[in-house]
């Protein structure tokens, strides 16, 4: 088990003498990471970091904790100690996510900046879930896991590969078969993932991802803890590439919340667009956050012409933009260390 790096949690489950979270604890670092180990464990009314009632220990999380330590058979107070954060870590999670807490205290990863820029970027595409399969509602065939590997631009193929690379025998079984396996794979690489340019669909039924079987299959990778690994360190090597390239490209870019915009940028619209947006919008003498503010019309206008100004797409891609620009949880300090 990897610290998370949070002070009060690593001091109750080290034993060092951290006092328990309870209702009305200000301590909303420690009080947030505990909601994201709850909501993964099925209490998915609790709030993530999208929301303002992150962070408070309100009644919603007091209940949670009730239940939690009253099935692990401790106590039935709300109460957050050692012994509940333990047991909350060593369970299987109904839905597992990308959270800080289960990234370090279940997965092993030591915590770093750019861990927890993954992990906040992944909430706008998948809600953090490694096992979110997104069916083809874009026209890209399957989407799956934290960072949505889509089909159609050969995403899903990458991240299959380095699936059966790191655990071929793991792939095999839950595919059905190597041969099925291999099946997969082939049909993965062709032009445009296998589906068809236009609509997304498949062109081969075989390998229909966005139907039975296969949706039940890439559920069960996204439970799978070896491959949920997987997809932490290709999405880092993923984000990592994009971070060389945004500082590169966008040089009036220095604080933690800029390089966390313009990743999420670059996650929605890619590292090209991701820069091209960024040259439209920067001009000679502007403040970070005022080239943040231009970005932001300009990523929510492209989505716009595409989709329509009162679509749905338009509208999420303007809180996203919105939420890296203000939330309290990325600093403005120059010189980011991600």
């Amino acid at each position: 088990m990897a610290k998370c790096g949070v002070p009060r949690i690593d001091g109750l489950l080290d034993g060092g003498g951290a006092p328990a979270l309870g209702p009305g604890d200000s301590d909303a670092q420690a009080v947030g990471l505990v909601q994201e180990l709850l909501r993964a464990q099925g209490f998915t009314r609790l709030p993530d970091m999208r929301s303002n009632a992150y962070g408070k220990f309100g009644d919603l999380t007091r209940q949670a904790v009730v239940a939690c330590r009253t099935s692990a058979g401790l106590d039935d107070t709300p109460r957050v100690d050692g012994a509940l954060l333990a047991d909350l870590v060593k369970r299987s999670p109904a839905n597992p996510v990308a959270s800080r807490g289960y990234l370090t205290l279940a997965l092993d990863f030591e915590y770093t900046d750019l861990l927890g820029l993954i992990s906040l970027t992944s909430l706008f595409e998948s809600g953090a879930r490694f096992a979110c399969l997104n069916l083809n509602t874009d026209r890209c065939g399957l989407s799956f896991g934290i960072i949505q590997w889509a089909q159609k631009p050969g995403r899903l193929h990458e991240i299959v590969q380095a699936f059966r690379d790191a655990a071929p025998d793991v792939m095999a079984e839950i595919a059905g078969s190597r041969e099925i396996l291999d099946g997969l794979l082939a049909h993965t690489a062709r032009p445009n993932g296998g589906v068809d340019a236009a609509s997304g669909r498949t062109l081969d039924a075989r390998f229909d991802l966005v139907a039975e079987p296969w949706r039940s299959r890439f559920e069960q990778m996204g439970r799978n803890q070896d491959l949920q690994k997987v997809q932490i360190r290709e999405a880092s090597g993923a984000f990592q590439a994009s971070l060389d390239r945004i500082r590169r490209d966008a040089p009036m870019v220095s604080s933690q919340r800029g390089f966390a915009f313009m990743l999420d940028l670059a996650n929605q619209h890619g590292d090209a667009g991701a820069s091209s947006i960024y040259r439209a919008a920067a001009r000679p003498g502007l403040a970070e956050p005022d080239v943040l503010a231009a970005m932001e019309q300009e990523s929510v206008r492209r989505v716009a012409s595409q989709f329509g100004t009162s679509s749905n797409e338009a509208a999420s891609t303007l809180n996203r933009r919105q939420f890296f620009r203000t939330t309290p949880w990325l600093s403005d300090a120059e010189g980011a260390s991600v």
